[in-house]
């Protein structure tokens, strides 16, 4: 996916989280609505760092998407019991998007621009991966 498309992504993606005024604390509380919303506060964030190459901030905000809230446990729970075995390929989307921002931290570090990107790519798609598969079907599970 060009880079350009994933930037235009982030930063709609950026509107829509600032509007609904999400922040970690509420993200916390347990739904799993919040928790992404809040990652999508921190995906333009990293995107405009990135665009910067201010390693510094790359490492922050990475550090934010990896150690994001999770949702409650009742939620987790609730998800585990409806999904049965599309719990493993949900979680391991979850690996992806995880896995990629551990990189990017790590990266962000060795002041290697091109690493980062790398990851920030991988880290996205892990996300649409999970979004196409996993939206609806969770969306329904958490009425």
């Amino acid at each position: 996916m060009p880079t350009s498309i994933l930037i235009l992504i982030t930063v709609a993606n950026f509107s829509i989280a600032n509007e609904k005024g999400i922040s970690k604390e509420s993200a916390a509380k347990g739904s799993l609505k919040l928790v992404i919303q809040g990652l999508l506060v921190d995906t333009p964030q990293l995107t405009a760092v990135m665009l910067t190459e201010d390693f510094v901030k790359i490492e922050k905000v990475a550090k934010n998407i990896v150690d994001h809230p999770k949702p409650s446990m009742a939620t987790r729970m609730k998800l585990m019991k409806a999904m049965g075995s599309d719990m493993a390929k949900f979680k391991a989307n979850d690996g992806v998007v995880h896995g990629a921002a551990v990189a990017m931290v790590e990266n962000a570090q060795n002041k290697d621009i091109k690493a980062v990107g790398a990851n920030f790519q991988t880290m996205i798609s892990g996300c649409l991966a999970c979004h196409g598969e996993f939206k609806a079907k969770v969306s329904d599970i958490l009425k």
